[in-house]
């Protein structure tokens, strides 16, 4: 069986079956003009085989243990996605990425999903480090990072060029 691990009684993070896949690329599709505000590759996400190549790809990362991205399951659909963009055992930390459809935010989803991987990254894995980053301007995102306890660590300049847009990111990091 595949990855999957509830967080409560609402949410629960699971690997990207083609199910997930589904219902993340609806998403993606109905709302690339709110994801491209924060996020380059949205833009990239043309069809569902595209979405479909990430997947697969993400759940060889997994069994490497480069990589975890997973679906967020909430109340049995997915709505977005989160995990660890890139984990470096050498080092003992990783990259917290994520994404959410618009119509669930506000309702402490993505907290309640960063504060797992917090948790999960220190106990499971044995990590001692975590970081995540936003671009700056990025309130929601700054908001769900500063409720999981993350601490500002500095800012890069033109960290990344956001649809022709240089932006600078905030980097925040968490230590065990």
């Amino acid at each position: 069986m595949l990855f999957s691990v509830r967080i409560d009684d609402e949410l629960e993070l699971a690997l990207l079956v083609p199910k997930y896949v589904r219902q993340n690329y609806d998403i993606i599709a109905a709302e690339q003009d709110y994801l491209n505000q924060w996020l380059y590759w949205p833009k990239d996400t043309k069809t569902y085989d595209d979405l479909n190549k990430f997947a697969v790809e993400s759940i060889k990362e997994f069994a490497d243990g480069k990589s975890m991205t997973c679906a967020i399951v909430y109340n049995g659909a997915a709505v977005g996605a989160g995990g660890f963009n890139s984990i470096t055992p050498t080092l003992k930390k990783a990259l917290i990425g994520y994404w959410l459809g618009s119509e669930f935010q506000g309702k402490g989803i993505m907290t309640r999903v960063v504060k797992f991987l917090i948790q999960y990254g220190f106990d499971e894995l044995g990590l001692e480090k975590i970081e995540t980053a936003h671009a700056v301007g990025n309130v929601p995102s700054q908001k769900v990072i500063l409720a999981a306890g993350f601490e500002q660590e500095g800012v890069i300049k033109n960290a990344e060029n956001l649809h022709g847009k240089i932006v600078d990111h905030v980097v925040y990091g968490i230590s065990k």
